[in-house]
């Protein structure tokens, strides 16, 4: 299996990168990290591992990382734009690429938050077999557990760590029909905090 991350520097995408590396679970993915300057992830190299500079807003180098794919993870999180989001699922149709995964912030489906929604949008129209994970405010805690929830449910708690969903990427990729065609938001299991709707 051949693996795209964009965005491939970011903490999530790092949490991913060493899961698939380090597990022998994984050793047949064939792992491709995309990011602006590949240098900065030499440390994840390795026989099963490549890095290629690109920028999802450059459609050719976008395509050039695309070939012969089989997941894609859009890591990149584009808030301020929805070019690059088209970018990427035109060059994933362009390219035979059907699975794909994007990220969020919790409030893509709020009023306030317009490119959020477009996102959404944008993969739920797509012909793609996509996953939009919405993410409560991220921390660093090393426990991996999280609760899923439908588009408009709420539910207590307003964070989740980013092993939690670097966790829902591997099982994904170990599992890629696991939340296939879902728009879910991700939150961690406790009952405190506020009530959201994601």
């Amino acid at each position: 299996m051949n693996v795209l991350i964009l965005g491939a520097d970011g903490k999530i995408a790092r949490l991913v990168e060493k899961g698939i590396i380090s597990d022998k679970a994984f050793a047949d993915v064939k792992l491709t990290m995309f990011l602006r300057d590949k240098s900065r992830v030499d440390d994840l190299l390795s026989e099963q591992s490549i890095a290629v500079s690109g920028d999802v807003m450059d459609v050719r180098s976008l395509n050039d990382a695309m070939e012969d794919q089989d997941i894609v993870f859009d890591l990149t999180e584009i808030f301020n734009s929805l070019q690059g989001t088209k970018n990427i699922i035109e060059s994933m149709q362009g390219n035979g690429v059907i699975r794909g995964i994007s990220l969020n912030q919790l409030g893509a489906l709020n009023k306030d938050s317009t490119i959020g929604l477009q996102r959404a949008e944008a993969y739920e129209k797509s012909e793609l077999d996509y996953t939009f994970l919405r993410l409560a405010t991220l921390n660093d805690n090393t426990e991996g557990s999280y609760t899923l929830m439908d588009k408009g449910k709420s539910i207590k708690g307003d964070t989740v760590s980013r092993q939690s969903v670097a966790n829902i990427i591997l099982q994904i990729i170990d599992d890629p029909a696991f939340l296939s065609k879902s728009n879910v938001g991700v939150s961690e299991p406790k009952l405190s905090g506020n009530i959201v709707v994601i």
